[in-house]
């Protein structure tokens, strides 16, 4: 009896781990230079060219994927022409000549157990060392009104999370800001799917499940980070990811393998930073403080000027 428990134990925390540890596979931008902002982007090995890893796990001990079989890459310009990625060993290639903004999509499918599974994941890369002559001047060091957003879904995956321009309180635009109203569309074969909700995680461990509104538009405020290191720094960045999942039952062959169930998985991983608003709120307390010490020093001052007594001159008269 005590074997069975443990072993329906075991099989239970196995089933569930993936959610609990908030695993997800996703890609990012490889930097030489660790210091690079959203705004900046990394350093480039190669002008006009970035590369990126596909990762898997949760954000704390996530591991890199070597092996990238049966995948494919997509890159959107901000022009929206497509292009092809390369898969070069256990890491991606894709080209970007002009300075700008580029959308990369990685897909990659298997069958395992009847059920074809369908990984994607996307993310938005800026390219700051390349061609200037032909990019879009409102692209240029991401001054925009949100022309990377509101992208429509790619004929060419099935699956895809759309990022909307975000609802902001602040006038930069150029990255993610904790405050923000983050706004997303679940888009199934170019179709807007009203009633797939979107699960967040971030790299503090603030997870959460969003569910769609009528209009299938699903949005959240992008929680305050708890700052555990930026104690002596000023401008502190997290990461962030979203993530949808769909299943469902059409059969078909894959590879020669035979399956009866879909299941698409896409993910999008985002970094925030704490808000500007944070900031300018600190600034002018630390002033109305100086001010209100520097008028309570003033008035400390002049009272004991007033209250100063005078010598008193003494006559003597010799009369």
């Amino acid at each position: 009896m005590k074997t069975f428990n443990l072993k329906s134990t075991i099989f239970i925390v196995l089933l569930f781990l993936p959610i609990i540890l908030n695993a997800s596979i996703w890609i990012e931008e490889k930097k030489n230079d660790d210091s690079a902002s959203c705004c900046s982007g990394g350093s480039e090995k190669k002008i006009g060219y970035k590369e990126l890893i596909v990762k898997n796990g949760n954000l704390q001990d996530a591991v890199h994927v070597s092996d990238l079989n049966s995948s494919k890459v997509l890159v959107r310009d901000f022009d929206d022409s497509l292009a092809n990625g390369k898969i070069l060993d256990n890491f991606i290639e894709v080209a970007t000549p002009n300075k700008g903004s580029y959308h990369i999509f990685f897909e990659q499918k298997n069958v395992e157990n009847d059920v074809l599974n369908v990984v994607a994941t996307t993310i938005r890369v800026y390219n700051k060392d390349a061609n200037i002559q032909d990019s879009v001047l409102k692209e240029i060091r991401g001054r925009t009104v949100g022309s990377h957003y509101d992208k429509p879904p790619l004929k060419e995956l099935d699956f895809e999370v759309v990022m909307l321009k975000p609802i902001r309180k602040h006038q930069i635009n150029c990255c993610l800001w904790s405050g923000d109203i983050a706004r997303f569309k679940i888009y199934y074969r170019g179709v807007s799917a009203d009633k797939i909700p979107l699960k967040v995680f971030t790299q503090t461990g603030w997870n959460s499940f969003v569910q769609p509104g009528e209009d299938g538009l699903i949005s959240f405020e992008i929680p305050r980070t708890t700052y555990e290191k930026a104690q002596d720094s000023k401008r502190t960045s997290e990461k962030m990811i979203v993530e949808a999942n769909y299943t469902v039952d059409e059969s078909g062959e894959y590879l020669g393998k035979q399956y009866s169930k879909i299941k698409y998985s896409m993910s999008m991983p985002l970094t925030f930073s704490s808000s500007p608003l944070e900031y300018s709120s600190q600034l002018s307390g630390f002033y109305v403080v100086i001010g209100v010490m520097l008028v309570f020093s003033l008035g400390i001052y002049y009272y004991r000027r007033k209250k100063k007594k005078e010598p008193k001159e003494i006559w003597f008269d010799e009369k």
